[in-house]
């Protein structure tokens, strides 16, 4: 009998030396867990009723461990990721995953099982035991982490290097940054070591943001070890390891292609909705991810004018922002939906939907993104683009930068600079209002 009602291990096809791959099989919650991690046998001497190999002393490829104990612990470890996740609801197989190949990779050390490394400390940032100055990650924060997470899992397995504090040198550094670059070279590596949900995920070349946040966080774990007196490698603050942040490019919308926008008429009800919802976005300034948190209460009547009062699910910040006539408008027109907005979606349908909307309204300009001057604009519009345009609009309109900054939550007004779009076009437009406005009150006084 199996050791266990839900974890299962079974053989992969013969290969040319006559062996079979052992894979993990975790049924459970109608999802399905498939892990290969490295280990074969001959199907002979394979107890298919036990799921065990039959010779006891027989080691895993290393020579380090019997292998039937790599089987037993590899099981127990599925079922104490399992419970652990569940607090949460039902784990994706990809999660329960990550946590086989921290055992794996990591946490099976000859000398001390228990001894701490980076992928432990990582995880104790992930779940939230180490946090920033007293205050929770946001879940933004936690993503970030377990995208490097998932980074370093997909190197140690293409390229069969452990990973631990003392790897975390310079010359690491450069391998690193390369695999990141050309990760659609190992393509096929890295999808054979995913399972479930995870293997429809892209497997794309990293461009120098998403490298240099990866690198960011890795710095960041490293000075917390070392703090933690786990390590006393300190390459990671060399000046060299580091990845330069581009300024991205991004477009926003005036007030005017926005009110065009909203005036489109739509046969379709789900671009409508999409629509709708992102003019809400342009014209309060909100994350995406809070939109949903709205709820009656935090539409609320000051002076005889509507406001939202609400605390941001990122920064936790109380805002309060004024709505305009549009934002009471798709109030009243969804005012029977709890929050009295269009049902929200994904992040990455929304970003489809909306791109669907904004062709059909007629946004074909080209040259909107220096980088990509080809695009059409439809092309450049995704869910960010609303909350960027809210900021640089009233930036524009003289709105003062530090008031902004409340309602879009940036700390620093470099950082508020930075995020907002204000075009070359831009700026020489206000120039010349600005030289009109002038000129003609000194041409008054000339006359």
């Amino acid at each position: 009998m199996p050791r266990s009602s839900s974890v299962n291990y079974y053989l992969d096809s013969v290969d040319n030396e006559g062996k079979s791959l052992i894979f993990l099989q975790y049924v459970y919650s109608g999802q399905k867990l498939k892990l290969f991690f490295g280990q074969r046998v001959k199907p002979g001497n394979w107890n298919k009723a036990k799921q065990r190999v039959k010779n006891n002393k027989e080691t895993t490829a290393d020579g380090k461990f019997a292998l039937n104990n790599l089987l037993d612990s590899l099981a127990k470890e599925c079922e104490r990721a399992y419970n652990v996740e569940m607090k949460s609801g039902i784990p994706a197989p990809a999660t329960l995953k990550q946590y086989l190949q921290n055992f794996l990779y990591q946490n099976h050390n000859d000398d001390d099982p228990d001894k701490p490394t980076l992928f432990s400390l990582l995880e104790r940032f992930i779940s939230g035991e180490i946090k920033s100055a007293g205050k929770d990650k946001s879940a933004n924060t936690i993503k970030t982490y377990r995208t490097l997470q998932g980074h370093l899992l997909e190197y140690q397995q293409v390229k069969k290097e452990k990973i631990d504090f003392d790897i975390v040198t310079l010359d690491f550094y450069y391998k690193f940054v390369s695999f990141l670059r050309n990760r659609e070279n190992h393509k096929s590596e890295i999808l054979r070591s995913r399972t479930g949900a995870n293997r429809s995920k892209r497997v794309a070349d990293l461009n120098d943001n998403s490298i240099s946040k990866d690198i960011k966080i890795l710095k960041l774990i490293m000075g917390e070890a070392v703090d933690l007196g786990y390590t006393n490698n300190l390459q990671f603050k060399l000046k060299k390891f580091a990845v330069t942040w581009k300024e991205s490019d991004a477009v926003y919308l005036p007030e005017k292609e926005i009110i065009k926008l909203y005036k489109t008429k739509f046969e379709n009800k789900r671009l409508e909705q999409v629509r709708d919802l992102f003019v809400f976005g342009c014209f309060v300034g909100l994350r995406f991810s809070d939109y949903n948190d709205i709820k009656p209460e935090n539409i609320v009547q000051i002076d005889g004018d509507y406001f939202i009062k609400m605390e941001t699910k990122k920064t936790k910040e109380l805002v309060i922002i004024p709505c305009n006539p549009v934002v009471l408008d798709i109030f009243n027109k969804y005012r029977s939906n709890h929050n009295r907005l269009p049902k929200s979606l994904s992040n990455q349908k929304f970003n489809d939907y909306i791109k669907e909307a904004c062709k059909l309204a007629g946004m074909a300009e080209k040259g909107r993104l220096s980088t990509s001057p080809d695009l059409e604009l439809w092309q450049c519009v995704s869910s960010h683009t609303a909350r960027r345009s809210f900021a640089t609009n009233y930036y524009l309109e003289g709105f003062p930068t530090i008031d902004l900054m409340k309602i879009t939550g940036h700390k620093t007004e470099k950082a508020f600079l930075k995020y907002i779009r204000v075009t070359k076009l831009d700026t020489a437009k206000r120039l010349s209002q600005h030289i009109k406005k002038n000129w003609s009150e000194k041409m008054l006084r000339i006359a």
